[in-house]
Order: structure tokens, then sequence, then C-alpha cells
């Protein structure tokens, strides 16, 4: 009987510090962000996701992104999908400055186009300071040509 009670005890011990380390644990957060896509042509584009935290060092962006191409002379409605996950260097805002790398997958798509293909995408994030909710940061990479993007983050004041 004292052995029942005795694993009763440490199981229920066991579920709460789960618990509790679930409540520090930092919660899903929304992007937005603004990018100019250098390839075959030239996309800008604007869109917004959700990042969800998968560990302390990994984040997940999951983003959606709408705009413009310009190609051989035309202008055509585009947009892309991406899943990106970024491995971050100081996830607990240790410093001013944080960087992270990372890579996933975009799927770009330009009206008109019958050949939708996905591209391996490769970052650099550097984050700057917060200001009040918001964390702003320069995205550089390559996927479907090289990319420039400015990313306004809401991740919690003690989380990257």
């Amino acid at each position: 009987m004292r052995w029942r009670l005795l694993a009763l005890v440490v199981a229920s011990l066991g579920s709460l510090a789960r618990v509790a380390a679930a409540q520090n644990a930092p919660r899903p957060y929304a992007e937005f962000r603004g990018d100019v896509i250098a390839g075959s042509g030239t996309a800008t584009q604007a869109g917004a996701g959700l990042v969800v935290p998968l560990d302390v060092y990994v984040r997940l962006g999951l983003d959606a992104a709408l705009g413009s191409t310009w190609r051989d002379g035309e202008t055509r409605g585009s947009g892309r999908i991406d899943g990106i996950a970024r491995f971050l260097l100081d996830p607990f805002r240790e410093v001013p400055i944080g960087l992270s790398l990372g890579g996933g997958v975009s799927v770009p798509y330009t009206m008109g186009n019958e050949h939708v293909r996905p591209y391996l995408t490769a970052v650099i994030d550097v984050e700057g300071r917060m200001h009040g909710a918001i964390t702003p940061a320069i995205e550089l990479g390559l996927g479907g040509g090289t990319r420039v993007g400015l990313v306004l983050r809401a991740s919690p004041a003690r989380w990257r």
C-alpha cells in the first residue's frame, strides 16, 4: 500500500512539474513582414504568419505573403507560402541583438504561371531591440532568388 501511495505522489509531482514547465514555455506569436525577392524576376510582397516555438532554441515560422512580380517587362500578382525553422543563438534576450540561422521551404506562385515548384530556403535573421510589444528583424536569405525582408514580431518580452 505504501508503494502505491509513493508512486501516486511521484506521478503527481511529475505532472505538476510538466504543467509548470509548459506555463513558462514561449507561446506562438504573430509576425508581419515585407520582402523583396530577386531571382528570375523581382517580387515585392507583404505577409503575415505565426511563429511556433518548437523548443527553447527553435522557432517554426509559417507565413503567407501577397504582392507583385516584375518579369520580362510585365507585372503580375504573386504570392508565396513559407515554412522556415530558425535556430536562435540568444533565445532569452541576454544581448540586445539576436542572431538566428534557418532553413525550410518556400512555395511561390505567380499568376499565369502553370508551374508551381517549391524552393529550399536558407535564411540569416538579425533581431533588434524590442520596441513596445514588437521586435524588428532583418532577414537575408536564398530561396527562389535572393531575399531581403523586414520582419516585425510580437514575441514575448522574455523570449525571442
